[in-house]
């Protein structure tokens, strides 16, 4: 199991363990609105982690808030967290996982394209946007082979060197992403604008668009 994996793991079981402790106190307590918000609330980040805004799961938890009762809210909220849950920890939500991210990244490198075609707009935002999606890119990558990198490490030259280190990708490649993320530091500062020009720009996203096209399988 990928650590990331089981970090989402963990904070689901967490929610059902809130669950219980409200439940087991619900003789006593009874349920708050504030309980039922802050269940629901920390649930629906995890479905749109896991599977994004518009999941079954998160237009389930939509419908439980509907309840006319805090109770009947809690029953509902908990029984959409379990479900949830069971689908996660028997592996049902790794491809829809999969696919959001390649929808993220797909979207990113499209927006970067359609910059690129955009007048009065400088070649330097495209640049930026499909750096942006690569990273992204790499970033998962990295996540599904379980290759821990600190956030504030966390960049398009580490996660290409990290994938370099354990075999996933030559130096050539390795050399290729980094000369984007120069492009992209260019990009980023005004005083070297000049260097990054529209036919600059059709290159970095074209080839981006390629890497991520030939190595779309490795997220499984």
């Amino acid at each position: 199991m990928h650590d990331e994996t089981k970090k989402l793991i963990d904070r689901s079981v967490e929610l059902l363990e809130e669950v219980r402790k409200i439940e087991k106190n619900r003789a006593t307590a009874g349920v708050s609105q504030f309980d039922v918000s802050n269940l629901a609330s920390r649930g629906a980040n995890l479905f749109q982690s896991v599977a994004g805004p518009k999941s079954v799961y998160s237009e389930s938890m939509r419908n439980a808030l509907k309840q006319k009762t805090s109770v009947s809210q809690f029953f509902a909220v908990a029984g959409v967290l379990q479900a949830f849950h069971l689908d996660l920890s028997k592996g049902h939500l790794v491809n829809i996982r999969h696919e959001v991210e390649a929808v993220v990244v797909s979207e990113i490198l499209t927006q970067a394209r359609k910059l690129s075609r955009t007048k009065g707009v400088h070649p330097a935002a495209a640049v930026i946007v499909a750096c942006a999606g690569v990273e992204e890119f790499l970033r998962n990558w990295c996540e599904e082979k379980g290759i821990n990198i600190p956030e504030k490490q966390r960049s398009i030259g580490k996660f290409a060197s990290e994938l370099r280190a354990q075999g996933a990708i030559d130096l050539p490649v390795e050399r290729r992403i980094a000369s984007w993320a120069d492009y992209r530091n260019d990009a980023a500062h005004g005083a070297n604008w000049e260097k990054v020009t529209p036919e600059i720009t059709n290159r970095v996203i074209r080839e981006i668009e390629e890497f991520v096209l030939e190595n779309r399988l490795v997220l499984g």
